[in-house]
This record gives structure tokens, C-alpha cells and sequence, in this order.
């Protein structure tokens, strides 16, 4: 089931390969060790890797990012947040593009519904599912083999579980 164990056991199988440079995150959707898939599982673990993604992409060092010249211009002494590089620069790094997870403080999350991440996960999932729309499809072709093959898995599988019983 999508609860806070699946949560963490995605984030550690994406984010460990990420730091150590693997180019591909597996399992995405993916419960009980891919036996079972979940859209919304799917919709969840979108926005974990993009923030992985933004994790290992580190944080840039140099003149600019380090704003030498705002700190030179502050000076000792000074501050630095109505600075008007601090108001152009400080929700960079810390806030990621996140529709899923809920960065409101207790009185805001119970304004919106007071909805934990799976209901939204599995929001966005069906109103995908209901209205999404492909923007590069699968040719005919390989979309009707698809089908035909999981037409035929779908057929075995009843068959195995009839056997067992």
C-alpha cells in the first residue's frame, strides 16, 4: 500500500543511484518489490525523483550564486534579507516545483480539504487517467501488440490463479 514506508523506500532506491551517478531510476510505480504497480504510487514517486534530480544537481559555486558582492556591500554588521539579491534568489533552492507534497502549515492543509498525499496522489492519478491528454502516442501498431499482449498475460494469469484453486 502507498503509506509513509513506500515513500521512504522509494526515495532511498532513487536518490542512492542518483548520488552515485546512475543515469536511470528504477521501479517507478512500483510496490511489494513490482509485483504490484499503483498510478498513484506513479504520480507520488514523479515528484520525489524530480526532487532527487534537484538534489544531485548540487549547488553552484562561484561569484554569483555565492553573491560576494551582496556580502561585500553588506558588509560586517549588515543583512542581508531585504537585499534585493536575497528577494530574487531565495526560493531557489528551496522550493521545489511540487504539486503532490503539501508545504502549507497545519491551519493551511486543513483549509484545502485536509488531504495527506495519498488522496492527492490518487486525485491527480484519476483526473490524469480521465483527462490527460498523450502528446507523443505509441504507433498503432505497437499499441495494438501491447494490447494484444496483455490481453494474453491477463488471460494466463486467470488461468493460474483458477489452477490454484
Amino acid at each position: 500500500m502507498i503509506d509513509a514506508q513506500s515513500a521512504h523506500e522509494a526515495t532511498l532506491t532513487a536518490i542512492i543511484p542518483a548520488l552515485a551517478g546512475a543515469n536511470m531510476i528504477y521501479g517507478i510505480g512500483m510496490l511489494e518489490n513490482g509485483i504490484t504497480w499503483d498510478f498513484a504510487q506513479l504520480v507520488m514517486q514523479h515528484e520525489m525523483v524530480g526532487m532527487v534530480l534537484k538534489t544531485v544537481e548540487g549547488i553552484p559555486i562561484d561569484d554569483e550564486h555565492l553573491a560576494v558582492d551582496v556580502i561585500t556591500d553588506v558588509g560586517p554588521g549588515g543583512e542581508f534579507v531585504s537585499h534585493m539579491h536575497t528577494f530574487q534568489n531565495f526560493r531557489k533552492l528551496s522550493k521545489p516545483d511540487a504539486k503532490i507534497f503539501d508545504r502549507n502549515n497545519f491551519d493551511g492543509w486543513k483549509l484545502q480539504g485536509e488531504k495527506d498525499i495519498v488522496e492527492r496522489s490518487y486525485e491527480v492519478a484519476i483526473d490524469m487517467l480521465e483527462n490527460g491528454k498523450v502528446d507523443n502516442p505509441l504507433p498503432e501498431a505497437t499499441q495494438k501488440e501491447l494490447d494484444r499482449i496483455l490481453e494474453d498475460e491477463t488471460a494466463a494469469y486467470a488461468e493460474r490463479r483458477k489452477a490454484e484453486k
